[in-house]
This record gives C-alpha cells, sequence and structure tokens, in this order.
C-alpha cells in the first residue's frame, strides 16, 4: 500500500472516531472565545450609579477596598474612567469587585456569566457537563486534541494535489462560489479552510496537550531550562525589609497621574498595590491591553511622597520555564496578542467545526461506497 493511501486512511479512522470529541472541543472553544469580555460586562451591568455622580477618586477607591475587606498587598483593578466594576484580588479565589461610584461590593456580579463560561470550560476541557473535572472525560478530550493535530498534519499532506494545475489547485485554495453537488463542497470547504488554518489550529492543539498532560508541560520545562531558567541553580532569594514612610503623603491620584505621564499612556485599566500605611513606596502598574498581554502593562515603584517613579520588570527574575508555559498559556486562547489574537482562535475553532462537519460527510461517503462495492463484489462472486 502506497504511503499515500496510508496516511488517507489513518486520517479518515481517526476523524470518524474522534470526530465528535473534536466537535464538542471546537463548539465549546468558539463559546470561550471572548470570555473575559464578556464576564466583564456582566459584571459592570451590575453597576448603579446614584444620580449625577462621580466615579471615587483612587485613593477614595482603596479606602473603600480596605473597609470592604481587602488589605495591604491585595491588588486593586480599575477600569480607564473609573466607571467600569473594580476588582480587589488576592489571587484568583480570593478577590471581590466594588461599585466604582459607592465603594459598596457588587457581591454576585456576573455570577451567571461566570457560571456559564465555568461550565463550558468544563465541558471543554474535562467533558464535564456536571460537577467538576471528570476524569475519564479529561482522558478523551486529550488524546482528541492530541490526534486532531495529527489530523492537521495529516491533512496537509493530503492536501497536496496529485497534479500541479490551477484545475486540481482551486478547489484545495479558495471557497468556490458553486459547486456541483454536496460532495463537491464539502471537499472544497474541508481542503481550503484547513489549509488556510491548519497552522493556527496545530498551534491551538499542541498548547491544548500542555494543560492535559504532565509529560507536555515538564517537556516545556526541559526545552527552556527547568525551574530554573536559563541560570542553572536558582539564586536565593533575600526577603528585604521595606521601606517605612519618613515624610508626607500625596493621594493615590496624583501618583497614578505621574505613572501615566511618565509612561505615555493612560492605558485601558490601572493596577495598583495596596500599601501599608506606613510604606514609603506603591506599586502602580498601567495596563494598555487585555490583562494578559505582557508587553501592554508597565509596572513602576512610587514613592509616596511623589519625588520619585522607578520603572520595574516584574518578569526579569522570572524562570524562563515559567515565561514560556505563560505563553503557551496565552498562546491557546489567543489572548497574548490581544482582541486579533482572540479572534484568530475563535475563528479557527469555528473552523474547526466545519472540518469536523465536512470531514465526517466525507468520510462516511466514502465508507458507504466501501461497503456497496464490497456488497456489489459479494454479490456477483
Amino acid at each position: 500500500m502506497k504511503i499515500r493511501s496510508i496516511i488517507f486512511w489513518l486520517h479518515l479512522i481517526v476523524g470518524m472516531s474522534l470526530g465528535m470529541f473534536i466537535l464538542l472541543m471546537s463548539v465549546t472553544g468558539v463559546l470561550l472565545t471572548y470570555e473575559r469580555q464578556m464576564i466583564r460586562m456582566a459584571q459592570n451591568s451590575a453597576i448603579t450609579a446614584p444620580a449625577d455622580a462621580e466615579p471615587l477618586s483612587y485613593q477614595g477607591l482603596a479606602d473603600a477596598a480596605i473597609a470592604a475587606g481587602g488589605a495591604p498587598g491585595h491588588v486593586m483593578t480599575v477600569p480607564n474612567g473609573r466607571e467600569g466594576a473594580v476588582s480587589v484580588s488576592a489571587g484568583r479565589r480570593n478577590s471581590f469587585l466594588m461599585n466604582p461610584y459607592t465603594g459598596e461590593r457588587l457581591d454576585g456580579a456576573g455570577e451567571g456569566a461566570t457560571a456559564f463560561f465555568r461550565r463550558v470550560m468544563y465541558i471543554h476541557r474535562w467533558l464535564a457537563f456536571t460537577g467538576g473535572r471528570n476524569e475519564v472525560g479529561a482522558q478523551i478530550n486529550g488524546v482528541s486534541n492530541l490526534f486532531f493535530t495529527l489530523l492537521c498534519l495529516t491533512g496537509m499532506y493530503l492536501w497536496l494535489p496529485k497534479l500541479w494545475r490551477w484545475a486540481f489547485l482551486k478547489p484545495r485554495l479558495t471557497l468556490m462560489a458553486r459547486h456541483p453537488n454536496a460532495k463537491a463542497r464539502h471537499f472544497n470547504w474541508h481542503h481550503a479552510l484547513g489549509l488556510w488554518f491548519a497552522l493556527p489550529l496545530v498551534a491551538i492543539t499542541l498548547t491544548g496537550a500542555v494543560f492535559s498532560y504532565g509529560w507536555a508541560g515538564d517537556f516545556v520545562s526541559w526545552v527552556f531550562g527547568g525551574a530554573q531558567g536559563q541560570g542553572g541553580q536558582q539564586a536565593e532569594v533575600v526577603a528585604e525589609e521595606p521601606e517605612r514612610l519618613t515624610g508626607q503623603t500625596v493621594s493615590l491620584d496624583a501618583l497614578v497621574a505621574a505613572v501615566q505621564a511618565q509612561s505615555g499612556r493612560e492605558g485601558r485599566r490601572v493596577q495598583i498595590t495596596l500599601p501599608e500605611a506606613d510604606a514609603a513606596k506603591v506599586l502602580v502598574a498601567i495596563d494598555s491591553g487585555n490583562g494578559v498581554e505582557p508587553g501592554a502593562i508597565r509596572s513602576f515603584e512610587v514613592a509616596r511622597d511623589g519625588q520619585a517613579i522607578e520603572r520595574l520588570d516584574p518578569r526579569a527574575d522570572m524562570p524562563l520555564a515559567r515565561k514560556a508555559r505563560i505563553f503557551i498559556r496565552f498562546l491557546h486562547t489567543g489572548e497574548v496578542f490581544g482582541l486579533i489574537g482572540q479572534t484568530i482562535a475563535g475563528i479557527a475553532s469555528a473552523v474547526a467545526v466545519l472540518l469536523v462537519y465536512t470531514g465526517l460527510c466525507l468520510g462516511s461517503s466514502r465508507l458507504w461506497m466501501l461497503y456497496q462495492k464490497r456488497r456489489r463484489k459479494r454479490a456477483a462472486g
């Protein structure tokens, strides 16, 4: 049997066997495309502003955050204009939202949207329609994801036409307006869309494997130098006694304005690490991206008297393997490249839905033809 025939049947068998699981992951991937933005919209919809009220100042919000249960060291994230929900967080599982006009907690804001996207994520990762992590479902989705990579790679090989002429290339390169029948339409969609989105889909599936399998994560750590990064032995971290306030302070509003002036951007949101009452410095970050783009966040350490501003790079001492895993995490969703990256990832997931549909149609047709051929052969013999 020729190599092309072996690859074709491998492609067909894998696709027909795991197509429904790949389809489910693709559909949920589409639903998760703008998860961050949708949840933020739902949270903001819970805000009620008193008549003619102005948003609280940064200092007022910081005071309200402490009164609402925040503590020094918590990060307060304020949308530009201070009109959206303010987040106060000490980690993923320890956070709350505040009304930017009153400083009151917004407990339950966006709860419905958060629950919806959490369930979609559970299905996407673990095939869990109820409850939490489903180990069997996680294994099924992990295997399906890996074999989807194989389908993309074998599909690129099978895309190559036997004759390099335009008549053979056209239905493999472009979406044609007219088709003689459904089979021709499915062939055109499967080949053209499969070619143009093969690389984004390979990136999505390979990065997904890092979440599914420990060995994939270990491989990333090994490639990028393990837990210590490129420098070999990890340097011992010596905790320094923080500087204490000795003079007068200026308001957080003045400090934020100074940081924005020095950075040359107002940003989409401002992140302030709530300081101790007698701390001499405060950490302020200006985020011009979507919250996870490393190059869009600029961090500063600002003296409380407003006399000194120092640019920081929180990622400078981060092990290279850790940086790689963060990059891979948000490459999977496209968020590492901002809204454009998210949109490309979402379109690629939608294309995957069409690829599964057309692939199942073409595969079923091929298997039916093979069955009919063998049936006629037995009847004739």
